[in-house]
C-alpha cells in the first residue's frame, strides 16, 4: 500500500513541480498572423468547438440510449427468461459505441474552446488594434 501511495505522491509532485499547466499561457501560436489569418482561424476554432458540442450530445445520446436497452435487455433475460439477447447485445453496442463520439466531442470542444480563446486574445492585443 507504500508503494501505491509514493506512486501517487510522485505523480502529484511531478504534475504541479513542472508546471506545465503554464506553458499554454505563455506561447500562443497564432502571434504571428495578420488580422486576416486570424479572422480565418477563428472561425475555424468556433467551428470545431460547435462540432465537439455536436458530437458530445450525440455520444451521450448513444449512451444513455444503449444503457436503456442494455437494462431492458437485462431485464428481458431475467423476468422472461428467454434466450433471446438482441436488445442486450444491441443495447451494449451501442453503449460502447457511444463513447467514441463522446470522447472525440469532448476533446474537440475543449480544444475548440482554447484555440478561441488564444485567437480573441490575440484580436485585442496592441499589434492587431486598430
Amino acid at each position: 500500500m507504500k508503494f501505491i501511495y509514493t506512486i501517487l505522491a510522485l505523480v502529484f509532485f511531478f504534475g504541479t513541480g513542472l508546471k506545465a499547466q503554464n506553458y499554454v499561457f505563455r506561447y500562443n501560436p497564432y502571434s504571428g498572423m495578420n488580422q486576416d489569418q486570424l479572422e480565418l482561424a477563428l472561425e475555424q476554432a468556433h467551428k470545431m468547438e460547435r462540432s465537439g458540442k455536436v458530437w458530445t450530445a450525440v455520444g451521450t445520446g448513444m449512451m444513455v440510449a444503449g444503457s436503456v436497452m442494455t437494462f431492458n435487455g437485462i431485464q428481458d433475460l431475467s423476468f422472461a427468461e428467454s434466450d433471446n439477447y438482441g436488445s442486450f447485445a444491441a443495447g451494449l453496442g451501442i453503449l460502447c459505441a457511444g463513447a467514441f463520439p463522446l470522447g472525440y466531442g469532448l476533446i474537440a470542444w475543449l480544444t475548440g474552446n482554447e484555440r478561441v480563446n488564444m485567437i480573441e486574445i490575440e484580436l485585442l492585443s496592441d499589434r492587431h488594434a486598430s
